[in-house]
Order: C-alpha cells, then sequence, then structure tokens
C-alpha cells in the first residue's frame, strides 16, 4: 500500500529525531565545516597570519559562533512551523561556484579576506540547495551575520579609525582635565602624569566599533520588537553607544595607568578592559532599550483610537 506524501515526511523526520537537524543538513553543514578546517585553524595561529589571535581582530571567532547559533536556532523554528515550497534550488549552483572562486582566489593568492568570505555565499548556497529561496529569506539574517567575522583590511578602515581614535583621545582628556587631572593629548597619544597611552586600534579603532555594531544588531534581532519606535531608535543610537562605550575603555585604562603604573595598564587589567568594553555597551543598550519601550508605549497608547462610548 502507497503511503501518502505527508505521511512519508512525518515518518522521515520521526526517523531521525534523535537529531537535532534533519541528517541531511547535518552531513552539508559537515562538509562545509570541513572544507573552512584549514582556513579557521590558520586564523587562530599565533603568528602574523594568525588575524583572529590578534586583538584588532578577536571578534571573528564571536561572531562564527553567533552567526551559527542563530542559524541553528532560526533552522529549528522553521522546522517546527513547517516545511516551505521549494523554490529556487537552482540558484545554489551559481552561488556555490561564487563561493569557490572566492575560496580559490583567497587560497591560491593568500588573499584572506576573499576566503573568509567565501563563506557566506557558501552558507548560503547550502540553504538554498536543502529549502530554496524561501528558506534562504527566512534565514537570511544569520547568513548576513557572518558578514562580521570577516578581517577587514587596514586601508579601508584607519582613516575612520584615526577620526574615531583622535575624538576619544579629545574627550577623555577634556573630561579628566575638568577633575583635575594633569592631562593632555597630542593626536591619538595622551598624556596623564609621568605616563604616554597611545590610543591603538584595539582600544578604541574602527574594528572595535564594528564589533559593537555587529553585537548591537545581534541584540535587535534576537529580541525582535514588535514596536517600530524601538527598532529604529535602537538601531539609530548603535552608532553612539559603540562611542561611548569604547570612550568608557580609554577612560578606564587611562585612570588605571595613572594611579597603579604602566606595567597595570598594559597588563591583567588592559584584558580586563575589554570586558568593560562589552558590559558597558551591554548596558547602555539595555537602558536605552528600557527607555524606548516606555516611549513607545506612551506613543503606541497616544496613537491608538480611543474606545467610543
Amino acid at each position: 500500500m502507497a503511503i501518502p506524501a505527508n505521511d512519508a515526511l512525518a515518518t522521515r523526520a520521526d526517523s531521525r529525531s534523535w537529531l537535532p537537524l534533519p541528517l541531511d543538513v547535518v552531513i552539508l553543514f559537515a562538509g562545509l565545516l570541513g572544507l573552512y578546517g584549514m582556513t579557521v585553524y590558520r586564523l587562530l595561529q599565533d603568528d602574523s597570519g594568525g588575524l583572529w589571535s590578534q586583538g584588532e581582530h578577536s571578534h571573528g571567532p564571536i561572531m562564527l559562533t553567533l552567526s551559527l547559533w542563530l542559524l541553528f536556532n532560526r533552522w529549528r523554528e522553521q522546522s517546527e512551523a513547517g516545511e516551505l515550497a521549494l523554490k529556487g534550488q537552482g540558484w545554489a549552483w551559481p552561488v556555490m561556484a561564487l563561493g569557490m572562486a572566492l575560496f580559490a582566489c583567497g587560497r591560491a593568492l593568500g588573499i584572506i579576506y576573499f576566503e573568509v568570505g567565501s563563506f557566506i555565499p557558501m552558507l548560503a548556497s547550502v540553504v538554498l540547495l536543502i529549502g530554496g529561496t524561501p528558506l534562504l529569506m527566512k534565514l537570511k539574517f544569520p547568513v548576513f551575520f557572518a558578514i562580521f567575522m570577516i578581517p577587514l583590511p587596514g586601508f579601508l578602515l584607519d582613516p575612520i579609525s584615526h577620526f574615531i581614535k583622535l575624538r576619544i583621545s579629545i574627550v577623555v582628556s577634556e573630561l579628566l582635565w575638568a577633575f583635575n587631572y594633569p592631562i593632555t593629548h597630542t593626536g591619538v597619544v595622551i598624556n596623564i602624569g609621568p605616563y604616554q597611552l597611545l590610543v591603538a586600534d584595539a582600544c578604541a579603532g574602527m574594528r572595535t566599533l564594528f564589533m559593537l555594531e555587529a553585537m548591537g544588531i545581534f541584540y535587535l534581532n534576537v529580541f525582535r520588537h514588535s514596536s517600530w519606535v524601538r527598532n529604529v531608535g535602537l538601531a539609530l543610537l548603535i552608532v553612539p553607544i559603540s562611542f561611548v562605550a569604547n570612550m568608557i575603555r580609554v577612560l578606564f585604562l587611562t585612570l588605571i595607568t595613572f594611579h597603579f603604573g604602566d606595567e597595570a595598564g598594559q597588563g591583567f587589567l588592559h584584558g580586563f578592559a575589554g570586558i568593560v568594553l562589552f558590559t558597558s555597551a551591554m548596558f547602555l543598550m539595555m537602558g536605552i532599550d528600557t527607555l524606548l519601550r516606555v516611549v513607545s508605549r506612551r506613543f503606541d497608547s497616544s496613537a491608538s483610537p480611543k474606545a467610543v462610548a
């Protein structure tokens, strides 16, 4: 006796219920991760080629982990919601060809930006191959979010980084001068007491700002507020929040160096300042989100029509 199509799909899903995702999806992702295993290994090496082991690019593994975690959860949500119509699966092959071309050029020519960046079209091609364009549209944010793991070339970001570092140096110097600290600055070099501090890219450059922007976008997508006031407000305020968080980190390191010496400022507490950066950024974001929630409730209540007696 023939088994109806719906029953066959249910039987197929039940037979794989021990897996968080269908077996074919797991196999395709295992192949994809296997292809990029050597790339990830090279990025994590403690040498000039290991960009992810350097402070300026150390957010790469975090961004990759968040992207895969979000992809995993959104895929499960879609599986529980039901099957999508399979359309546009043919696009998987040209997208995969683009990814392979970027990967081959990056590996052959030693252009790490191409090699790492090829992961995005390759990931999109796997999604297209399994669920077509409807599934890709459902999972577009996790696929897009992987772009934040790509190491950014210096020639694009150095001019912007210098501008940001200069502004932060000015703000920190003016703020501490107002509290009677013996502080001046020359460009991005802060002079406080007998010490000099260089505001480097790892402390307050565009790469750090880029990382905080990614965290803000991730926060927006995970919480998925229904109020457009909160979504638009947070999206517009991500840049100033990131700037303030970077300023707090530089301020923290400057005070540590002045009160406890250069060794303390460049030792363990320098690494701890990175935690201060993330913590201050998240608290600022949650605090502003709370204020926007109050504003959005008042806005929504004033915009809603009054009940007719």
